[in-house]
């Protein structure tokens, strides 16, 4: 059984607490296994951020683990840079390296060993099985796990989620007044900007077992949460589970407010009724309402239902925001003005608009030439600029709307 080191190099918000659920997932998993672990933890995002002093624990940590160890990395678009920095200076400390998260679970086979020279093992999609299996020796089919110098056959982590141990109750993510929580992982649909796209894809169980999250909601409302940030990337995918997982919210008296991630199309009239009684913001990422930028990004919104749900939200004065992505293919400063306006039309009680990010592994990210796009320089997480549809100073005129709209 080989001990297993987790470095997170994370992007926090001030509210956010000190270990993620992510990092936490992971630990919970090996500390239920019976591994030996710990966790190196860095805000990146942080003005006292430095490199060498997570690189001075990091090597401290591996002279105690021994050699043979495990060195996990989650490696995201913010931190990168610094993760190949990181391995490239202990490559030769005996320590076995394992990097994991959307910069690996969305690489196309062939390329992660040129990119990443240092790494032994690569873990495609979610992390916890496959660093539990590494930790014994095994690796096996479903558990995603690419070994350097083998034939790169680009699996992906398929396991069951109900199995898995959840790190409030274990104790390793203590609540804190805001938390982030999870019911559910993957998502239907196949917008090309996001990593979160698994059309088509029959994942063993996407769903948490119900009488975890009963107890985690339990401890959570013991514990006096304020909020609970809920992941999902649609909450109501199964309407049914949406209501049972809502009912258990109401049983075990959480108090928190809820945000959940929600798409008009699909709240049916059983979901906003499950609602009733809850402290409950819905999100909803909407991205645009011109037809030309919601086809390309293959995102297509029915406007009419759109508009009627947005009615009846008001009605049932059901708390809720709306989210805008500016930078889109086909977009111009014009249409996103429409889009923009479409939305206070509607009066929608908060509007927020977003940069566009290409991220890997996405269809957008494989298309900056048809759509030539072109990136900003210098930023930890770069965004589009400039297209064939807008130029750099449209988009700064976007920017200075979307800062507008956040002010409001």
């Amino acid at each position: 059984m080989s001990p297993v080191i987790l470095v997170s190099l994370d992007w926090r918000r001030p509210q956010d607490g000190k270990t993620g659920l992510g990092i936490g997932s992971i630990a919970a998993a090996l500390q239920a296994a019976h591994v030996p672990w710990r966790v190196i933890e860095a805000q990146i995002n942080s003005s006292e951020f430095t490199l060498e002093q997570v690189l001075c624990e990091l090597l401290q940590a591996i002279s105690e683990a021994g050699p043979g160890c495990l060195v996990g990395f989650g490696t995201y678009v913010w931190n990168d840079s610094e993760v190949q920095s990181l391995i490239q200076q202990v490559k030769n400390s005996g320590a076995r390296i394992v990097l994991g998260g959307p910069q690996i679970s969305y690489m196309a086979k062939g390329q992660l060993e040129g990119t990443y020279p240092e790494a032994d093992y690569f873990v495609r999609g979610q992390g916890e099985m496959a660093m539990v299996a590494l930790a014994r020796g095994a690796l096996p089919y479903d558990c995603g796990i690419h070994a350097a110098g083998t034939p790169d056959l680009g699996h992906k982590a398929d396991h069951d989620l109900l199995a898995l141990p959840s790190p409030f109750l274990l104790g390793i993510v203590e609540p804190q007044p805001s938390i982030r929580w999870e019911t559910q992982r993957g998502c239907p649909f196949k917008c090309a900007f996001c990593q979160h796209r698994e059309p088509g894809k029959r994942l063993k169980h996407q769903w948490f077992d119900e009488q975890r999250l009963e107890r985690e909601l339990a401890l959570f409302a013991a514990a006096g949460v304020e909020r609970i940030s809920v992941l999902d990337p649609i909450f109501h995918t199964k309407t049914s589970r949406a209501i049972d997982v809502l009912s258990s919210v109401k049983a075990v008296g959480v108090s928190a407010q809820l945000s959940l991630q929600c798409r008009f199309e699909t709240c049916s009239p059983e979901f906003l009724d499950a609602l009733d009684g809850l402290d409950v913001t819905l999100e909803f990422g909407l991205q645009t309402t011109v037809e030309a930028e919601y086809r390309a990004i293959d995102r297509p919104n029915h406007m009419k239902i759109v508009r009627d749900k947005i009615q009846e939200l008001h009605a049932r004065q059901i708390d809720f925001e709306v989210s805008l992505i500016y930078g889109l293919p086909n977009q111009t400063l014009s249409t996103f003005r429409t889009s923009v306006d479409w939305c206070l039309k509607q009066k929608v009680p908060r509007l927020r608009a977003w940069p566009l990010m290409l991220l890997r592994g996405t269809p957008l990210y494989e298309q900056k030439a048809r759509y030539g796009f072109r990136e900003s320089l210098g930023q930890r997480i770069p965004v589009v600029v400039a297209s064939h549809s807008f130029s750099e100073a449209d988009h700064a005129e976007m920017a200075r709307i979307a800062l507008a709209l956040g002010e409001k």
